[in-house]
């Protein structure tokens, strides 16, 4: 526990293990009894090994394609099915759902068409469950060999982005919009995370901005750069903010010598710098 915290919770958390475990049964059990079903795999934490108490159940159904739309409609209803809710992250029309239930355990589930799944970097390490089509075996096993590098197109798109996340967050702290400074300078913070983990050549598995398994147990960073990243925390105090910013783009520069050099594109330091020198 972070900081020897110690949790009153601390014995409900330590079932979740077991409750996701029934939970998942429930599930299995529900979708395979559909004929409409045609595969189901298990991604995440999960499907990895690299779980702990508090991983989520990711869930993939592959449908009919005929029937996806009644499933997707659907989601709400067959999530209900596999135990009690407590609410629910979802949109009409998209192809996912997200399940809080009473025990604590998170369930997101996704529906696809079998055309939707194919080889993908995403699918490496995930764990076929139901495949009595032969959907997913071939699948899973060329995703398996995939090796993940980053592309110039990657990487120019990388640092312009972080170029307009440096220049954003000088704007807000002029506007005096503290929080949406915070938000932007958290945004720089992640995109050096994901220089970092190109330049190890690592796929770094979480959704854009996230910072799931980007720190503690499951981290793939170095002990200094994690160190390098707990320094970069900042308060809403203006100063504070941009001198952060200002360490931080320190660290960008590096990496836009050392990206740049592993994929063969021109650095561009000085035009970079001025763009940064505009506002730091």
């Amino acid at each position: 526990m972070c900081g020897g915290l110690v949790s009153k919770y601390m014995e409900r958390d330590q079932s979740l293990p077991k409750h996701r475990d029934i939970l998942l049964e429930k599930a299995l059990q529900d979708l395979t009894a559909d004929p409409d079903v045609l595969a189901i795999y298990l991604a995440g934490s999960l499907a990895r090994g690299n779980d702990d108490v508090y991983s989520d159940i990711d869930l993939h159904t592959v449908v009919n394609p005929e029937k996806i739309e009644g499933f997707i409609k659907d989601k709400s209803n067959r999530a209900k099915k596999w135990g009690k809710v407590l609410f629910e992250e979802s949109q009409l029309y998209t192809p996912w759902i997200v399940t809080h239930y009473d025990c604590f355990v998170k369930v997101d589930s996704w529906y696809h068409s079998p055309g939707e799944v194919t080889p993908s970097i995403w699918l490496k390490g995930n764990k076929v469950l139901y495949d009595p089509h032969h959907i997913l075996s071939n699948v899973m096993k060329e995703s398996s060999h995939l090796v993940y590098s980053p592309s110039p197109e990657e990487v120019e798109a990388w640092k312009n982005k972080v170029l307009a996340f440096i220049h954003e967050t000088y704007r807000a702290v002029m506007r005096d919009e503290m929080y949406y400074a915070l938000s932007n300078m958290d945004r720089v913070r992640w995109l050096v995370v994901y220089g970092w983990y190109m330049e190890m050549e690592q796929h770094l598995d979480c959704p854009y901005g996230g910072w799931s398994k980007i720190e503690g147990k499951r981290s793939k960073l170095k002990a200094g750069q994690l160190t390098l990243l707990e320094s970069w925390e900042s308060s809403r105090n203006s100063h504070e903010i941009m001198e952060t910013m200002a360490r931080v783009a320190a660290e960008f520069l590096r990496l836009n010598q050392s990206l740049s050099r592993k994929v063969n594109i021109k650095e561009n330091e000085k035009y970079i710098k001025k763009i940064i020198e505009m506002v730091i």
